[in-house]
């Protein structure tokens, strides 16, 4: 996916239904409170049917997963939780349904926009938007 390619830093969210998601499925306050106070960096590369995104949170941390499309796989996610991810396309727009041990699903769609990342999350009823800028 051409398309979605690059470094993109967190510019604007919805952080009050973002943390809504985060609580439902699961994650402690603190590391939710730990989570608001970051403008994560997200990296994303393509080699072969190889997609990479790399969640890089500013203190140092560095996540990557590495996925084809309609594979599932085992992810952990940077505050820990175990999930089972499945990514694929929609036209330009990459999706993934990550399974929460609990038995919720999140889903991220993403699409680059301009210079701009636009993530859309749910998480059943709950909706947040998360923008990110291209550096």
């Amino acid at each position: 996916m051409a398309e979605l390619s690059g470094k993109f830093q967190l510019s604007d969210a919805d952080e009050d239904n973002f943390d809504k998601i985060m609580e439902a499925v699961g994650v402690s306050e603190e590391k939710r409170a730990r989570g608001r106070a970051m403008r994560p960096t997200i990296q994303y590369s393509r080699n072969g049917d190889d997609y990479t995104m790399t969640y890089i949170t500013g203190d140092g941390r560095e996540l990557a997963h590495t996925f084809q499309l309609g594979v599932e796989l085992d992810e952990t996610t940077m505050d820990g939780r175990k999930v089972l991810s499945t990514y694929k396309r929609d036209g330009k727009n990459m999706i993934q349904h990550e399974k929460q041990e609990n038995g919720l699903v999140i889903v991220y769609e993403r699409e680059i926009t301009g210079d701009e990342l636009h993530v859309q999350i749910s998480c059943g009823d709950l909706k947040a938007h998360r923008v990110f800028k291209k550096l």
